[in-house]
C-alpha cells in the first residue's frame, strides 16, 4: 500500500452516522469474500484503506458486529448501512466502504481480492490484478490462529 492519503468525508444512508478520515483513494479494492456478500448484499464490495488514526465519527458512532474472529464491521443502527471494517487485533489498518463516501467517484479500484468466492455469474470486465485469500499471508495467519482456513473453515487434521 502506498502512502497517498486524501481527506474524505462520508456517512450512512440516513445521515445519522458521519465520518471524516484520510483515505487512499487510489488503491480501492473489490472484495469478493463470502462475508462481504452477506454483509453488503452485493456480489462484491468496494473498500478503501484509511490512514491509521485518522478515522473520526462526527455525529453518531456506528454499532459494531463481530464479523470474524479478528475483525468487526460498523453499521448505522438506524438505516443499516455498513460503513467500516476494523481489525480487532492488529489495528494498523481500517477500511471504509466506498459507497459510504460523499464522493465515491474519486476512488479508483486497483485489484480484486478473495476471488475464490467470486460468484460465477458476476463477470469482471475491468483488467485488474486478482488474488485469492490464501495468497495473503497475514489473512492466512489471522484465520489459522483460530484453527480456521483462509476462508473461515476448520483446519482439517
Amino acid at each position: 500500500m502506498t502512502e497517498n492519503f486524501t481527506p474524505v468525508t462520508g456517512g450512512c444512508f440516513c445521515g445519522a452516522v458521519r465520518y471524516e478520515a484520510e483515505a487512499n483513494l487510489l488503491e480501492a479494492y473489490y472484495c469478493h469474500c463470502k462475508a462481504c456478500h452477506k454483509l453488503s448484499g452485493t456480489p462484491a464490495q468496494v473498500d478503501v484503506f484509511v490512514k491509521p488514526g485518522t478515522l473520526r465519527f462526527t455525529k453518531e458512532d456506528p454499532k459494531y458486529f463481530q464479523t470474524s474472529p479478528f475483525a468487526k464491521s460498523g453499521f448505522c443502527q438506524h438505516c443499516g448501512s455498513r460503513l467500516v471494517y476494523i481489525p480487532t487485533e492488529k489495528v494498523d489498518w481500517t477500511s471504509v466502504m466506498v459507497g459510504s463516501l460523499d464522493h465515491p467517484e474519486q476512488a479508483l479500484p486497483r485489484e480484486h481480492v478473495c476471488v475464490e468466492s467470486q460468484l460465477p455469474w458476476y463477470k469482471i470486465y475491468v483488467d485488474l490484478p486478482r488474488s485469492r485469500s490464501e495468497d495473503d499471508p497475514d489473512l492466512v495467519a489471522s484465520w489459522a490462529k483460530y484453527g480456521l482456513t483462509h476462508d473461515g473453515q476448520p483446519i482439517k487434521p
